[in-house]
């Protein structure tokens, strides 16, 4: 098997890292938060929208390896506070209403930019 690098022009622009690298029929989606990806600038709103976000950049990620939502094996969630538990929640389920994959999700010190949320995640396809 090889590691093949995963790229989305639908997604922002990874820093010194790859958005996803697909090896064997695994895909891993490194940590995403809520830029833009047209300005590549953080977009520091609600919980509610950096996960709405989030989870489309990760979708588009995934559609690039030949993945899909349906197929997300495992996501971690970092939260810059655990009182986002909540509204972070209420949009996740919108992605994953049927069946959702094993998950951790925790309050961190420090996300990139300041934000509220970053998600990384473990695909089949």
């Amino acid at each position: 098997m090889q590691k093949e690098i995963v790229y989305s022009d639908r997604a922002p622009e990874p820093g010194p890292y790859s958005q996803a690298i697909k090896y064997g029929n695994l895909v891993f989606v490194s940590g995403q938060t809520s830029d833009d990806p047209v300005t590549h600038e953080p977009v520091k709103d609600s919980v509610a929208s950096q996960t709405q976000r989030i989870l489309t950049h990760i979708q588009y990620i995934l559609e690039a390896a030949g993945s899909g939502l349906e197929k997300v094996l495992k996501v971690n969630v970092y939260l810059s506070e655990w009182e986002h538990k909540k509204e972070m929640n209420t949009v996740y389920q919108k992605f994953f209403p049927h069946d959702p994959p094993a998950r951790i999700a925790m309050a961190v010190k420090g996300l990139d930019a300041g934000l509220d949320v970053e998600i990384d995640c473990i695909a089949g396809c």
